[in-house]
């Protein structure tokens, strides 16, 4: 039996909102491309990703999020095109969202081996509400249990929004420890709400930025520790409309192992969540493997942010991929 509890009803609201927030990868320290377009040009890589999250409502709903992605780099000519494909859907609530991005970063060598990537994205998005998929109270006889074809309840509609969409980043960064990261996504500020729409709905500006650093905790070759051991640091904060939301990372790399917890603060316009994740990843030479187990952390939290599992699987097909194997620093 199909019900529309009022957990899945705030969020299909929200995200008819234009104050709806972004949906966050959360394996960000090891995607940040998601967030930020110009991290796929980040040490020149060519690379391809797939990472899909699974979360579960009550009452039998699930909400999902698939995110793939690929880069590869001109180095000739210096720039690099990365690709980003985004799904997100409420399983038993007739919402989807999809998205295809295309960027383009060029390479700028800097004084004392700094590197900047600015870069530009275009992005075609849709958003799609079957809300006759739901099942209404008043099609629900308590007496016997029967479900009436008919309501009266006038949200069951379908509606199918496409937009472009444009956006703007830029990576700056050295080779020893260090990086920083700016982008804008939604520089046009698309509508998206329908034509029927008595009211124009266009989706706010997201302004995000990210930091980044590495420490060394095995520079004087410890033995209790294995060769390559470095502590990783990523921050990222973001802001859109009256939102904003924090993002803590800290990820301790163990020769081809890793291991780390997160932290994600979100400040809505009437109400503030927390979050506490948990992640570990293993590299095998081309590529590398990883989760993160979110779950939502205070009782308000609770009610509305379910547990999530993250996977990811990224391949490394660059040239010389072996020789940038032989050391697990993101920065070398």
């Amino acid at each position: 039996m199909k019900k529309l509890n009022l957990i899945t009803l705030l969020i299909i609201l929200i995200t008819l909102g234009a104050n709806a927030q972004e949906k966050f990868v959360n394996n960000l320290s090891k995607v940040p491309a998601s967030l930020n377009p110009s991290f796929h040009a980040f040490k020149d890589k060519t690379r391809i990703g797939v990472l899909a999250e699974f979360a579960s409502q009550s009452q039998g709903n699930q909400s999902q999020h698939k995110y793939t992605f690929g880069s590869t780099a001109f180095e000739e000519y210096n720039f690099q095109l990365g690709v980003d494909l985004f799904n997100n859907n409420l399983n038993n609530s007739g919402f989807n969202y999809t998205s295809a991005a295309l960027s383009y970063m060029y390479k700028l060598v800097l004084k004392n081996d700094w590197i900047l990537y600015p870069g530009i994205t275009a992005a075609y998005s849709n958003y799609r509400y079957d809300f006759n998929n739901l099942t209404f109270q008043d099609q629900i006889n308590i007496f016997t249990g029967q479900i009436s074809a008919n309501t009266i309840d006038p949200i069951t509609a379908s509606e199918n929004v496409g937009y472009l969409d444009m956006g703007a980043s830029v990576l700056i960064h050295n080779d020893i420890n260090t990086l920083f990261g700016l982008s804008l996504k939604h520089l046009n500020q698309p509508r998206i709400s329908s034509k029927q729409s008595e009211n124009n709905v266009n989706l706010n500006m997201l302004i995000s930025g990210q930091f980044g650093y590495e420490m060394d905790i095995n520079k004087y070759g410890q033995a209790k520790l294995p060769e390559h051991s470095y502590l990783y640091l990523f921050n990222a904060v973001s802001i859109q409309g009256p939102n904003t939301r924090l993002d803590f990372y800290q990820d301790v790399t163990l020769g081809n192992f890793s291991i780390g917890i997160n932290e994600h603060l979100s400040y809505l316009e009437n109400a503030s969540f927390s979050e506490i994740g948990f992640a570990t990843s293993l590299t095998l030479e081309t590529f590398e493997f990883g989760l993160n187990y979110r779950l939502p952390f205070g009782g308000e939290a609770k009610q509305y942010i379910p547990n999530s599992l993250e996977l990811f699987l990224v391949f490394d097909i660059s040239r010389f991929k072996e020789r940038r194997r032989s050391d697990y620093s993101r920065f070398y």
